[in-house]
C-alpha cells in the first residue's frame, strides 16, 4: 500500500517549479474564460424580465429542491460504494461523506482538486488504497460522459431539433461512447500487454516508465471493479438513476420559475453543462454554466433572461447542498494529516 500511494503521489506530482507555473497558468486561463462567455452570455439580456422571473419564483419548493439534490448526492456515493466493495467492505455513510468533501472541492477548487481530496478522504478513513480509490473514481467519471453523451445526444433527437449531418454526428457519438464502455470493461484484461507497451517506449526513461506502468495497474485495478456482472448490471441502473433524478430536479426547479422545461430538454441542459465542466473554470462554474444555459436553451424556445435566471438557481442550488453536506464532511474529518496519510499509505 505504501508503495501505491507513492507511484499516486509522485506521478501526480511534478516539480513545484512546473506545478507553480501550471497553476498560474489555470488560473488566467480559467478568469478569461469565464470572463468571455459571462460576456456571451449576459450580452444583449433583458434585465427587466430576469428581476421579474426572480421575483414571480416560488420560493417555498426550494427546502423539497434542497432535499432532491442532497438524495441524488446520497444514491451516488451508492454506486460509488458498488466500485469500491472490489477491494473492500465500506460503509455507505463514509462513501458519502467523502464524496461530499470531494464535490465541494471541485466547487471551491480549481482543477477538479476534489477528486484527490475525496480519494485521500476515504484512503485515510477506512485505510484502502489511495490509487485504488482514485481509479475507481476516474472510472465514475468516464462513465458519467458517456451516459451524458449518450442521453444528451438521444434527447436533443426527441426535441426535433436536429436533422441531417449533425444528427448522424450526435449517434455516431453515441455508437462510440458505447464501444468506449465496452473497452472500459474489457481493457484490464490485457493489463500485462499494456505494461510491455509502456516499457517499450523509447523516450520514457525507466524512472517515468515505472511511475506510469504502476498508476495504469491502480486505474485497471479500478477498472476491474466492473468485472462482476452484478456489478456492472448495478452501476449502469444507478448512473441512469442519477442522471434522470437530477433531469427531474431540473423540471421541477424550472417549475418553480415558471418555466415550462420538458424532461428531455433538461437532460440536454444537464449533458452540456456535464460536459463543459471539463473546460477550465472559476469555482462553481461561473461564467461556462451561464453560456452553456443561454446556448441550450435559448433554441429551445427559453428566452436568454429565463435561462439565465434558472441557471443561477440551478448553481445557487447545488452550492447550498454541497456547503451543507460537504462542510460537515470536513468537520467530520478535516484531513489534517492528509500528506502523512498518503505517504503511508493509509
Amino acid at each position: 500500500m505504501k508503495r501505491s500511494a507513492s507511484i499516486f503521489r509522485d506521478l501526480l506530482s511534478p516539480a513545484p517549479e512546473s506545478t507553480a507555473l501550471r497553476s498560474r497558468i489555470l488560473f488566467w486561463t480559467s478568469i478569461l474564460l469565464a470572463a468571455l462567455f459571462l460576456y456571451l452570455a449576459l450580452r444583449g439580456m433583458d434585465w427587466q424580465s430576469f428581476i421579474l422571473t426572480f421575483s414571480n419564483a416560488d420560493y417555498g419548493y426550494l427546502p423539497l429542491i434542497f432535499l432532491w439534490g442532497s438524495f441524488s448526492y446520497w444514491v451516488r456515493a451508492l454506486r460509488w460504494r458498488l466500485l469500491l466493495t472490489a477491494e473492500k467492505q465500506i460503509s455507505l455513510p463514509n462513501v458519502f461523506w467523502a464524496n461530499m468533501a470531494g464535490y465541494l472541492g471541485n466547487n471551491i477548487l480549481p482543477a477538479r482538486a476534489g477528486e484527490f481530496i475525496r480519494a485521500a478522504y476515504l484512503s485515510k478513513q477506512n485505510d484502502v488504497s489511495i490509487s485504488f480509490v482514485f481509479a475507481t473514481g476516474l472510472v465514475e467519471r468516464l462513465v458519467d460522459v458517456i451516459a451524458l453523451i449518450i442521453l444528451g445526444s438521444i434527447s436533443l433527437s426527441m426535441t426535433r431539433l436536429l436533422f441531417g449531418t449533425l444528427q448522424l454526428a450526435l449517434q455516431t457519438m453515441s455508437i462510440i461512447s458505447i464501444l468506449g464502455l465496452l473497452a472500459m470493461i474489457v481493457l484490464p484484461r490485457f493489463d500485462t500487454r499494456l505494461s510491455k507497451v509502456i516499457a517499450a517506449l523509447p523516450w520514457l526513461d525507466l524512472s517515468t516508465r515505472s511511475k506510469l506502468t504502476g498508476f495504469l495497474n491502480q486505474f485497471l485495478r479500478g477498472l476491474g471493479a466492473l468485472h462482476q456482472i452484478q456489478r456492472i448490471a448495478g452501476f449502469i441502473l444507478l448512473t441512469a438513476l442519477i442522471w434522470t433524478i437530477d433531469a427531474l430536479g431540473t423540471v421541477f426547479l424550472s417549475r418553480t420559475l415558471h418555466l415550462s422545461i420538458s424532461l428531455a430538454q433538461a437532460f440536454v441542459l444537464l449533458a452540456g453543462l456535464g460536459l463543459s465542466s471539463a473546460i477550465p473554470s472559476t469555482p462553481g462554474y461561473v461564467g461556462i454554466y451561464q453560456f452553456v444555459a443561454v446556448v441550450i436553451l435559448e433554441p429551445l424556445g427559453i428566452p436568454r433572461s429565463d435561462a439565465l435566471a434558472l441557471i443561477l438557481f440551478f448553481q445557487v442550488i447545488n452550492l447550498l447542498v454541497l456547503l451543507a453536506w460537504g462542510m460537515i464532511a470536513f468537520f467530520k474529518n478535516p484531513l489534517r494529516n492528509q500528506s502523512d496519510g498518503i505517504s503511508s499509505g493509509e
